[in-house]
């Protein structure tokens, strides 16, 4: 992960030397501004990258509210704020305004910390989900949104799984069934099981024509990996699968399960 770089905007001398130490004592932070006023500020942030301003609200000219607002309308993506004020009126504006954290004076380091390290994790998952657009655009051609896992042309036939910190491809052919799981769906593979967005209706949509069919409210099964079917009790059937592992098939689809057969 790279280095965060932080902007501090605190008009009073001593407390915006306070803020500038306890953040440069932080290895993964990088201060690249240090200004008394939000004129300051907005000559600093036109000419370098910022992805933390700890900001003060009440300073001449410009407010710290104002000059978060300005940030988010001219910089995408806005870099995130952390307000430091000594005033709890504004709390309720800050995080309509999405703030990130409302540290009020006196703080202690500890505290301040604290808020560094939410701030770190919120910028490092929107780097991450970045990323994954990225690399799944790039597999793509489009620019999807990893809402949606999968390719919406016909034929792309492949999901991007980010794990642990990589990114992996798994092609429909790896794929023996998926199962919604809450607002997830599960991809069972040979080796391994993935989880990846849902909404699994338009994951069964996607997949229609790519070999699946639906055979129950809550999953798919890729026909090429069924072995057979077993008639069950009251006309459902049951998905036996090569290699192992069964999928219910309910009444309501059995008809469509029979006819992607036939086909």
């Amino acid at each position: 992960m790279r280095r965060l770089s932080v902007l501090v905007v605190e008009d009073e001398d001593l407390a915006r030397e306070r803020l500038a130490r306890l953040v440069r004592a932080r290895p993964e932070f990088d201060v690249v501004a240090v200004c008394r006023n939000c004129d300051e500020a907005a000559a600093a942030v036109a000419t370098q990258r910022v992805d933390l301003a700890l900001l003060d609200i009440q300073m001449p000219g410009t407010d710290g509210i104002g000059f978060s607002r300005m940030l988010a309308a001219s910089r995408e993506p806005a870099p995130s704020v952390i307000f430091v004020t000594a005033h709890r009126r504004y709390a309720c504006t800050a995080f309509e305004i999405e703030a990130d954290d409302y540290l009020l004076k006196p703080f202690d380091s500890a505290r301040l910390h604290r808020a560094l390290d939410a701030a770190q994790r919120r910028l490092q998952e929107r780097e991450a989900l970045s990323l994954v657009e990225r690399v799944q655009a790039a597999l793509t051609g489009t620019v999807g949104a990893l809402a949606a896992p999968i390719d919406a042309r016909p034929g792309s036939g492949r999901f991007v799984v980010r794990e642990h910190g990589r990114f992996l491809i798994v092609r429909c052919e790896e794929i023996r069934w998926i199962e919604a799981d809450g607002r997830d769906c599960i991809l069972h593979c040979a080796k391994a099981d993935h989880r990846v967005d849902g909404p699994f209706a338009d994951i069964a949509q996607r997949l229609a024509g790519e070999g699946f069919v639906q055979v129950n409210r809550s999953a798919l099964v890729r026909i090429d990996a069924v072995a057979s079917f077993e008639e069950m009790f009251k006309g459902n059937l049951v998905a036996i699968l090569r290699g192992g592992g069964e999928v219910p098939v309910s009444r309501r689809f059995r008809s469509l399960v029979m006819q992607r057969l036939a086909g």
